[in-house]
């Protein structure tokens, strides 16, 4: 039997989910058989997706009331770093709106002093074209708050002691130990120390720190140090002396100050380089060459030997000589402050958080929304920070799981948060005035027709998270001089967790709010960081199956906007989130995933690819062949 027609076969399957391939049909009609229409060629999926316009076209043409929107690094847009050149071009190339990961939150924006370091937004800013929507997150969180500063405003007053001429900051066992505990004192390089308290190890038979370097390496590698409660104040002269000693001669310290979380400002004193096995007094006076440094360090790193450290006394110096000494021992050590004056401390730095960052960009027309509060509720439904109900944790150097808990204070030890560092939660201290409150300031300083929203998270699988999220919003409504905008549900899904009736019912319950309802945070993890072609199809499914959710079951006057997190699956967008996932629509080398088309085809509200032609292919044929010969193509044979 005479065949009429041939199609040649296309690459095998696995090689469909790549970005890039190195053969192409070649175009020619076999001797003996009828020619192939162009309509008869099918494109391999790959070069369907290539074919794909810009996402932001598609949502320009289909959805023209609502944006689509990138969670970016703001550090890669500008490419700070020099290693990322093409990353703010993808960015402009698909986007009309950008949210920043990080460079927005209040860890970034705010000095331990509660002062705007605003140089990495102005720098973005700077960059981003005229046409772009910018959206900011966020204001008021329970992590990456400022923790150091707000935490100096509550913090209570610390009872003048007066050892060695010395105003001391440490008391009882961060002094002396005493008491059997580390007394706050902490250490990094946890690989190569051991700290531990020494019973009767002092030079008096008392308790010590006992600190075991086990590899020796730059002084700095090991870290004894201690967070103060306040910065130094660099019109001050201060002075440190404590005990130490050494198992075997020629140990090494070094003691030195620093700011944190920044790291950038450091001070350091003299070293000793032939500590010896006796005790010996270390003394450095000082004034602080900076303003923020709020951290105290003995470097131990150099020698490996097990040290022992003793009586450290560190504060404004006072007098030359003992005197005046004024010794701890009443068992009263601070002056704890009213709840109204951390109240009114607390609501001060959120009128200078929220409206300073406000006033600042309250003239670039890009900025047309922000997230005022993010994650107020907790998983099992609570007001986050209310009641005592927080829910933030973090793994111990030992991976045993640490829970936030309520602050303990008192006039002997002080302030303990019992939070993660950089952890705060306004709502412990403010009640729910501080969701009102911050809203309001966020209304008196925001520009007019900026859209203010409450963001959550894992809304589309916790119809009581979902519950509570809404009686919060309308708590703020009916308790403050303004209203809530919208509503943001971050969607962070797993591809293989998440139905389309889940969807379905979150979108409808929060149109029926009359909000705004905007998609915040989506991505789409699969659980594996070698993803079969049926895990890629899937993810694509669940885009495109969220996009068409959103259409079907939000009004287009309540679409506030939709918005995928992060740009691709490279492992540093991933460093500290889904690590090792691939929950993008661009792989880690830019190209177009599968889900690119899910998500443009569910924009769409059908198969774009489908109206491709065999024409396409044989146009790019003809294109790769000139950019190989450099010479014009010739035309296909019969």
């Amino acid at each position: 039997m005479k065949l009429n027609k041939i199609i040649f076969p296309m690459l095998a399957a696995p090689l469909l989910l790549t970005g890039c391939y190195d053969e192409k049909m070649e175009w020619h009609t076999p001797e003996g058989h009828n020619p192939v229409t162009s309509d008869e060629i099918p494109l391999q999926l790959q070069e369907e997706i290539d074919h794909y316009d810009y996402i932001k076209n598609y949502m320009a043409q289909n959805m023209p009331e609502t944006p689509i929107g990138v969670g970016l690094t703001a550090n890669y847009y500008i490419d700070a770093d020099g290693e990322h050149p093409d990353y703010a071009g993808l960015c402009d190339a698909h986007f009309q709106q950008f949210v920043t990961g990080n460079a927005m939150k209040m860890d970034a924006m705010v000095n331990s002093d509660g002062t705007l370091n605003t140089a990495t937004l102005d720098a973005f800013t700077a960059k981003v074209p005229g046409d772009k929507q910018i959206f900011g997150h966020n204001f008021i969180w329970h992590t990456q708050q400022q923790q150091a500063y707000l935490r100096s405003l509550i913090a209570p007053t610390q009872a003048q002691f007066i050892i060695g001429g010395i105003a001391t900051q440490l008391l009882n066992d961060s002094y002396n130990f005493n008491g059997g505990t580390k007394g706050g004192w902490d250490v990094t390089g946890d690989d190569r120390v051991k700290m531990s308290v020494e019973e009767g190890g002092g030079q008096d038979g008392s308790d010590c720190i006992k600190l075991e370097v086990l590899t020796p390496g730059e002084a700095y590698q090991v870290q004894f140090f201690y967070d103060l409660t306040a910065n130094l104040d660099n019109t001050k002269t201060y002075k440190v002396s404590f005990k130490v000693k050494s198992s075997v001669a020629g140990g090494y310290i070094q003691f030195q100050t620093q700011s944190v979380p920044s790291y950038g400002s450091q001070q350091w004193g003299p070293e000793i380089t032939d500590l010896g096995t006796g005790w010996t007094k270390y003394e450095w006076e000082f004034t602080p060459n900076y303003a923020d440094d709020n951290r105290i360090i003995c470097n131990l790193g150099k020698v490996a030997a097990t040290y022992y450290i003793d009586d450290i006394v560190f504060g404004e110096k006072l007098y030359d000589d003992d005197s005046h000494d004024v010794l701890p021992g009443s068992g009263i050590n601070y002056t704890l402050k009213t709840a109204e004056e951390k109240r009114t401390a607390l609501l001060g730095a959120m009128e200078s958080w929220i409206g300073g960052m406000l006033d600042h960009v309250k003239n670039d027309t890009r900025f047309v929304g922000w997230d005022v509060i993010n994650e107020p509720i907790t998983d099992d439904g609570y007001y986050r920070g209310i009641d005592n109900h927080f829910g933030g944790k973090r793994e111990d150097d030992n991976g045993n799981t640490q829970y936030d808990a309520a602050p303990v204070e008192n006039e002997e030890t002080g302030l303990t948060l019992n939070w993660v560092d950089n952890n705060f939660y306004w709502g412990y201290y403010l009640g729910m005035d501080y969701a009102t409150r911050a809203f309001e300031i966020a209304r008196e300083h925001a520009p007019a027709g900026m859209k203010l929203y409450v963001n959550e998270y894992g809304l589309e699988t916790n119809p009581t998270k979902l519950a509570k999220l809404i009686d919060f919003v309308n708590y703020i409504d009916q308790n403050s001089t303004t209203q809530v905008d919208g509503i943001a549900t971050q969607m962070h899904v797993q591809a293989n967790g998440i139905t389309r009736e889940q969807v379905d019912q979150m979108f409808q319950t929060l149109a029926a709010t009359g909000k705004l309802v905007r998609v915040s945070e989506l991505d789409v993890a699969l659980g594996t960081s070698s993803p079969t072609q049926e895990d890629l199809q899937l993810q694509s499914d669940v885009y495109q199956m969220i996009i068409e959710s959103y259409k079907e079951n939000v009004p287009a006057e309540q679409r506030g906007g939709f918005v995928v997190w992060t740009l691709s699956d490279a492992a540093d967008e991933h460093e500290y989130w889904l690590k090792g996932d691939k929950p993008n629509l661009f792989d880690e080398n830019y190209g177009r995933k599968i889900a690119y088309k899910g998500l443009c085809d569910g924009i769409a509200g059908y198969d774009i690819g489908a109206d491709f032609s065999g024409d396409m292919w044989k146009d790019q044929a003809t294109e790769d062949q000139e950019d190989e010969t450099g010479e014009e193509a010739a035309e296909p044979t019969e």
